[in-house]
């Protein structure tokens, strides 16, 4: 995953600001001709189908409820949680509520600018969006300029497969696995520094993520993040105002970046 943000990620919505260099950097791939394949066809076929379903909507929304592990310096790992709900309307607009664990932020992209609301400081930040490219060119700025990960980012850009797949080393249909009351079918991916794992629901017509696990193994305690995502309508009807921000009464404007969230301290590198 290009930024490790679905990876380092799903938290949605990235201003919360899951920080790339916060995961341990990949080391260089191997040309593809040097790496013997050992993606099971099953699984890529599968996974692509999905990519295709979010890809070929205009517009779609969905909600997610996701719990990360952090390790204490005592060693302990504890869990926090957020909910997003997320709306996207292609080419170029992104808006998602997150509330959670010493978070409350709102993040919109409306095809000229990005603006992060912090709701616990009542502050807010804006920054100009690159003039071309949509979705994929804006949250790769974020990525450049901020640091910035936008979890779930893969899920949302224009090709999923692509960005999904682009560092896997392995991949293994699991068959069926259960998420709720939901019949789906569990892949298992890795790649450099990071295992992960995605329930999809076939409905023959389109494929959807319900679940992501992800295993960070180079860092101390192996912490994990996962998400169940739900609510998915992909024709959602999407007002006039659905990527439009106003700040509330008595925000301050401050300069744009990371929104610090209250942090459970660990062991992992830090900025």
């Amino acid at each position: 995953m290009r930024h490790t943000a679905f990876l380092t990620c799903l938290a949605l919505f990235a201003a919360t600001a899951a920080r790339a260099a916060d995961s341990p950097p990949a080391p260089p791939a191997a040309p593809p001709a040097a790496r013997p394949s050992a993606i099971d066809p099953k699984a890529d076929a599968l996974l692509k189908r999905m990519g295709q379903t979010l890809a070929g909507a205009k517009a779609f929304s969905f909600e997610s409820h996701s719990m990360v592990d952090h390790v204490l310096d005592t060693g302990q790992k504890v869990q926090t949680a957020r909910n997003q709900a997320v709306v996207v309307r292609r080419p170029d607009a992104v808006a998602a509520k997150v509330v959670g664990d010493g978070i409350d932020l709102r993040f919109v992209y409306d095809g000229k600018r990005v603006v992060v609301l912090n709701g616990q400081t009542n502050t807010w930040g804006a920054t100009d969006a690159p003039p071309a490219g949509g979705i994929d060119a804006t949250f790769d700025a974020l990525a450049e300029k901020f640091g910035l990960a936008v979890p779930l980012a893969d899920l949302i850009r224009a090709d999923p497969h692509k960005d999904l797949t682009a560092q896997a080393r392995a991949a293994q249909d699991l068959g069926d696995g259960w998420v709720f009351d939901v019949k789906c079918r569990h892949l298992a991916y890795r790649q450099p520094g990071v295992d992960w794992q995605i329930w999809l629901e076939d409905l023959g017509d389109r494929v959807l993520p319900r679940k992501v696990v992800i295993t960070y193994k180079e860092l101390p305690g192996h912490p994990q993040f996962t998400a169940f995502l739900s609510k998915w309508d992909l024709s959602p009807t999407v007002g006039p105002d659905a990527f439009k921000f106003e700040p509330p009464a008595g925000a301050k404007q401050v300069d744009f970046g990371p929104v610090a969230p209250a942090v459970i301290p660990t062991d992992a590198p830090k900025k």
